[in-house]
């Protein structure tokens, strides 16, 4: 029977061909459409080549499984497809295919079409603080699915031109209900360990004494099995059994055999399989959501009295919490530990931290690790600062997490040294564990990915007078167009050359302070989530390693076709999470469960190992976020482990199976 038919016998909805769905070349490719089949020239050498097809109107894709699409393989050798469904105005990627196809032949690609969120019935003012249910701050969270604007097929790099076609794309299938009604009976949801009431699943803790059983389990699994799965490995998780090159007693980089790496203290390749937050952060606001939670004991406990703190919003983004000042939090994960562990925990934790990279494959601590954790000197990590107190542009609204540094301010430069000096831990300057520092977070460049639309230069147009960046632009508008120049007189080469500058400026004070600071020390950029081509070649130019963070199906790093030093490049945040371990919020990647999750981050570790530019990707984050958020909303399921220190298994052994693999 012809397969064919019967995938299209299951169409809910074509999207292509229709009358009003353009295919559009990207990345150096041609498309032309023969008989209502797209064919796609690819050029070679380009990291993602190939159509993109673009609906007229976005297209919601909760009520379908799967979105679907007929790819042909043109060429007389094996090619890897992947196929996205994408947002409008945004790198995300809410559904993923991929497929390899040998000379001449074809398949259908379902890519399923997975949720980030359970959706909600109309009424009623959802879940305030929590990403997704948050009805104040994101009107929108009834269907918090994510909506596809178009349909992209690209196939891997290739060193020769290349041809595929697309002769459909529709989506089939239906989902299963999957509807949160909060009404009085929902209250509360959170029981007594920050699990979701709600709910069961596989390793969810139902009582005291399951909780210490469950610990005593994994305590004995270490000590049985507590050396590093990765063969030949050295103490710091480098390739102890592979080349020998040169020790500077710090880690460093180097090309070797046509492939970047980091180099360890001892001069072994060094592949960082990290993971950020090696900490517990698990801290969660109260006030305004007490009836959340079915269990909080006094502020004056003997035991859990400290476990609970204090916060406030201090980020750039909108959130419940914003404007609201200090509010009481309470840490659930701090609590388990206690339980477990007793009211000295804090040693307990960080030896265990420790064993557990080591025996589960896992070579670095990420991002924001506990300096405790860090400076015991066991496993190697980055630390990473911010520039805080320096001048901000004041007209950046897109930043994220901060307004943009303004690089013309007279004291931009010495105020960059002071930040320097404020790094997590003072040890991180001359500890040989340490492998380098990030510098900001996700700063901002532009809104599309590799799309220098001026974002920066407008948020300086926009900024009060007397901003130094201000009037460093107006200088140059009218040295360029004369006396009479205004910001309206600026061209698309005034505003890229103006950006470029900006770039230049920033990267290179901020590598001049941390070599001052800390000599030989990585400097590895500002992990760039939105970026555009002169930014990237100005940090190329000044980063020792370009760090990006990619929530993506595979690693992306985008890197110019031209003009650019060749840098070695590192992740420096993925996930991937899923609806089936009692969250309410997948993540920024979703998938359909546990295990379509791991088979998602193995194939993403293992495109990275090998990627020629890549040195590490690492995996955010080490416990499970809180159920109800963090200050900013965050409550995704994108841990190693759960809010009780209970590892996800699946996640584990994962993890072992790919360290096996980062040498070989």
């Amino acid at each position: 029977m012809n397969s064919t038919l019967v995938a299209l016998a299951a169409v809910a909805q074509m999207f292509f061909p229709a009358p009003d769905t353009k295919p559009t070349p990207f990345d150096g490719a041609s498309v032309r459409v023969e008989n209502g089949v797209a064919v796609v020239d690819v050029a070679p050498r380009r990291k993602f080549c190939g159509v993109n097809f673009v609906f007229p109107k976005p297209i919601a894709l909760n009520r379908y499984e799967k979105l679907s699409t007929e790819i042909s393989n043109r060429t007389d050798r094996t090619l890897d497809f992947v196929v996205h469904g994408m947002a409008k105005g945004t790198h995300r990627r809410f559904v993923q295919g991929k497929v390899k196809l040998g000379p001449g032949e074809s398949a259908v690609v379902g890519a399923p079409c997975c949720r980030r969120s359970y959706t909600m019935v109309a009424d009623g003012d959802g879940l305030p603080g929590m990403m997704g249910y948050d009805r104040k701050y994101r009107p929108d969270s009834i269907d918090h699915t994510g909506n596809i604007s178009s349909v992209i097929v690209f196939c891997m790099p290739q060193d020769t031109p290349a041809q595929f076609d697309v002769k459909r794309v529709w989506a089939e299938g239906t989902q299963p209900d999957m509807t949160l009604t909060i009404d009085d009976a929902f209250f509360p949801f959170v029981d007594e360990f920050g699990q979701f009431m709600h709910a069961d699943w596989p390793g969810k803790i139902h009582s005291l004494d399951e909780l210490l059983a469950r610990a005593k389990a994994e305590e004995e699994k270490l000590a049985a099995h507590p050396e590093s799965p990765i063969p030949g490995v050295d103490r710091f998780g480098g390739w102890g059994a592979g080349p020998q090159l040169k020790a500077t007693g710090m880690f460093r980089t180097e090309k070797w055999n046509g492939r970047w790496w980091l180099v360890d203290p001892d001069g072994h390749i060094f592949f960082s399989l990290g993971c950020c937050y090696v900490r517990l952060n698990g801290k969660t606001a109260v006030t305004a959501r007490e009836k959340f939670f079915s269990w909080l004991p006094e502020k004056d406990d003997p035991l859990f009295g400290d476990c609970w703190h204090k916060g406030r919003h201090q980020w750039l983004n909108k959130c419940f919490y914003q404007g609201k000042g200090t509010v009481a939090q309470f840490d659930f994960a701090e609590a388990n530990q206690k339980r477990i562990y007793g009211a000295d925990w804090k040693a307990k934790f960080i030896d265990r931290q420790h064993r557990r990279m080591r025996a589960w494959g896992f070579t670095s601590m990420g991002n924001w690790s506990d300096p405790a954790v860090m400076e015991a000197s066991r496993t190697p990590y980055f630390d990473n600062f911010n520039l805080d107190g320096i001048r901000k542009i004041e007209g950046d609204k897109k930043g994220a997490w901060r307004k943009f540094p303004d690089v013309y301010a007279p004291d931009f430069e010495a105020n960059v040294l002071k930040c320097a000096y404020r790094t997590r831990s003072a040890k991180s300057r001359t500890d040989p564990w340490c492998i380098g520092w990030f510098v900001e977070n996700e700063l901002h460049w532009a809104t599309g990915n590799m799309g220098a639309n001026g974002d920066v230069a407008k948020a300086v147009v926009d900024s009060p007078e007397g901003q130094p960046a201000k009037v460093e632009y107006l200088r140059r508008l009218k040295a360029a167009h004369g006396a009479d120049a205004t910001f309206a007189s600026a061209t698309a080469e005034d505003v890229r050359a103006f950006e470029a500058d900006i770039a230049e400026r920033y990267f290179s004070t901020v590598k001049r302070a941390v070599q001052k600071v800390a000599p030989g020390r990585l400097y590895l950029g500002c992990r760039f989530c939105n970026s555009y081509p002169d930014a990237i070649r100005a940090a190329a130019r000044h980063c020792d390693v370009v760090s990006y963070n990619s929530y993506s199906e595979l690693p992306q790093t985008p890197r110019p076709e031209t003009d650019i030093v060749d840098k070695p490049t590192i992740i420096g945040e993925f996930h991937f999470g899923s609806l089936d371990r009692g969250f309410l919020h997948s993540g920024l990647v979703p998938c359909r469960d546990m295990k379509e999750r791991i088979e998602k981050y193995k194939a993403y570790v293992r495109y990275a190992i090998q990627d020629e530019h890549l040195v590490g990707v690492h995996w955010f984050y080490w416990h499970d976020m809180p159920l109800t958020g963090w200050m900013d909303g965050e409550n995704f399921g994108n841990g190693v482990m759960d809010v009780a220190d209970n590892p996800h298994p699946e996640m584990i052994e994962a993890t072992r199976e790919l360290a096996r693999e980062l040498y070989r």
